[in-house]
């Protein structure tokens, strides 16, 4: 049983390595020039900003950007 221990570990690197990412966008007032900029930088790393489920769309915490798998 200890000889599938390294290979146990190496497979959850590889599946937590798949694992949805995402990020929370910063502080305050979600007008159309801090949006503008926020999807800028995501959008430069690949991925997409959404409206968190259930959050005020007038701040910026209300979004995250969701990256690679997590689209």
């Amino acid at each position: 049983m200890t000889r599938l221990a390294p290979i146990a570990l190496a497979a959850a690197l590889v599946v937590g390595g798949c694992a949805q990412r995402s990020y929370v966008l910063g502080q305050g007032d979600a007008n159309y020039d801090a949006l503008a900029q926020a999807t800028k930088e995501c959008q430069s790393k690949g991925g997409e900003i959404r409206l968190r489920p259930g959050y005020d769309n007038h701040e910026l915490s209300g979004y995250q950007c969701l990256l690679g798998n997590a689209r």
